[in-house]
């Protein structure tokens, strides 16, 4: 991090409280409240009550001099950003919650002394067990990931031999307390981010009010833009990571195994009694976070839909105004001979009524006369090219060829043969038909790679022509395979 990105954060309320000159009374009294017992909205008159008895059991005691009633801190602090003040719906009295700000401050503070003891073979374990599922994860080589399965396999194979040899590896109490601390912090940090989640919703929420108070489109546009940061949120990284964490909780199973886990865990005789009963409870805690942030979700959409509503109905009530206005200005100008004028082109609609459309009117019959015909003179019409067609036989080129084939010592037998044995009487038409052969049993070998230059004698006119073809090889098809490799000419 630095020295400019520090400096920008002086200004952070989680930094302004740690500054602050009653900040031991704020982190002492809120974090007993909102992050001990882990309480999300608590009602005006209960938090009053609660700060006063704080108030006076420190100022008996000396701790301190508070001379203001509870609700003034109250209100600092709120306007501090330490503490948000709501109004649940449905509800006449103000509730309190703690901000993101205020936890990460407890939490850095509640951090600070010295621990006796700090595990770290745990987390070490766990950063190589995330390194190894993000590695699987990614990999695409299946042959990879079935050698990593069968190496966990056997693993797994060598723990049961064990077991079954009677050798049972227990973890030291030393390394289940490094767990158990982990386990312990993890579920603090993941319910304290539930909090930055719902800061972070109500973040957009402010921005999306700001938005559609100067917007100037059309509410289209504004609800196309709420829409829009609301996929964005569902599909950001936090959306997301949110969202899975949200549906593995609603899971009855998980939430069973969870409990069962962590009930075998509170009895462990190795914790030496360290355990922490709260613990117990953290599903139901994570549980009641989640769903409080989906209801923020919930509340905030309902509050900007009527907010866009009023904004879209304050809209069209300054339209009438408008109208209004205009007509009483036309009112007031009737009748007067001196205005200077102006032509309106006003938009009409061209309207064509039913009876104004022509009615049905029948085809006009045309008369044929085909008594008279006229006498034809075929004398002088050439009909040769009717009859000028070339008719190929197939039939017969499959012969020619299957004779050489047969006659030929590898089996095969190329065009330039066929072409030389049994000499082209069709012209390009009979060439062309050798490349169309279609016999069971007989394959038709084109490699482009190699050609031949082939001279035959035209067809309808004396001289003889030459066409360059790509080598054809007419080979035996046995069973649906070649036989055998074809040759080069």
């Amino acid at each position: 991090m630095e020295f400019d990105d520090v400096t920008g954060l002086l200004d952070h309320p989680a930094w302004r409280l740690l500054r602050a000159e009653n900040a031991p009374l704020v982190l002492g009294f809120c974090g007993t409240v909102f992050v001990d017992e882990n309480v999300r909205g608590v009602p005006e008159n209960v938090l009053v009550s609660r700060l006063d008895d704080q108030l006076y059991d420190l100022n008996e005691r000396g701790m301190g001099s508070f001379p203001r009633p509870a609700a003034a801190y109250l209100t600092e602090w709120t306007n501090s950003g330490w503490l948000r003040k709501y109004y649940p719906p449905d509800e006449d009295e103000a509730h309190f919650d703690a901000t993101s700000a205020l936890e990460k401050a407890v939490a850095w503070v509640r951090g600070l002394p010295a621990r006796s003891f700090i595990g770290t073979e745990s987390r070490l374990s766990t950063i190589v067990a995330l390194l190894r599922q993000m590695t699987f994860g990614t990999e695409t080589d299946p042959q990879a990931r079935i050698d990593e399965l069968r190496r966990e396999r056997d693993r797994i194979d060598e723990q049961i031999a064990q077991l079954l040899a009677g050798e049972v590896d227990l973890l030291s109490p030393v390394a289940l307390l490094d767990r158990y601390q982990q386990v312990e912090n993890t579920a603090v940090e993941l319910l304290r981010d539930f909090r930055e989640v719902e800061a972070n919703l109500r973040e957009l929420d402010r921005r999306l009010r700001q938005d559609v108070a100067t917007a100037e489109g059309s509410k289209g546009e504004l609800l196309a833009s709420f829409l829009m940061d609301r996929e964005m949120i569902a599909e950001s990284d936090q959306g997301r990571s949110f969202q899975a964490f949200f549906d593995h909780l609603l899971s009855p199973q998980r939430q069973e195994e969870l409990r069962g886990l962590l009930e075998q865990v509170h009895q462990l005789p190795q914790l030496g009694g360290r355990a922490n009963r709260n613990l117990l409870k953290i599903p139901f805690a994570w549980l009641e976070a989640a769903e409080s942030t989906q209801d923020t979700v919930r509340q905030l959409t309902e509050q900007l839909r009527r907010f866009l509503a009023d904004h879209g109905r304050e809209e069209d009530r300054r339209v009438v105004a408008l109208v209004r206005s205009v007509q009483r200005h036309v009112a007031a100008l009737d009748g007067r001979s001196d205005l200077p004028g102006i032509e309106l082109e006003v938009p009409q609609v061209e309207l064509a009524l039913p009876m104004e459309r022509r009615l049905y009117m029948p085809v006009e019959r045309v008369e044929l006369d085909s008594t008279a015909v006229e006498a034809f003179d075929d004398s002088e019409v050439d009909v040769s090219e009717l009859f000028a067609g070339v008719h190929v036989d197939h039939e017969t080129l499959v012969a020619q060829v299957l004779e050489l084939i047969q006659a030929s010592p590898s089996g095969q037998a190329n065009l330039p043969t066929v072409v030389e044995k049994y000499p082209l009487a069709l012209g390009l038409a009979e060439l062309l038909a050798y490349f169309q052969l279609d016999q069971g049993g007989l394959d038709i070998v084109i490699d482009p790679s190699h050609t031949h230059n082939l001279v035959y004698e035209r067809f309808h006119s004396p001289g003889h022509s030459m066409a360059t073809v790509p080598q054809v090889t007419f080979v035996l098809n046995e069973g649906g395979v070649t036989a055998g490799e074809v040759e080069q000419a």
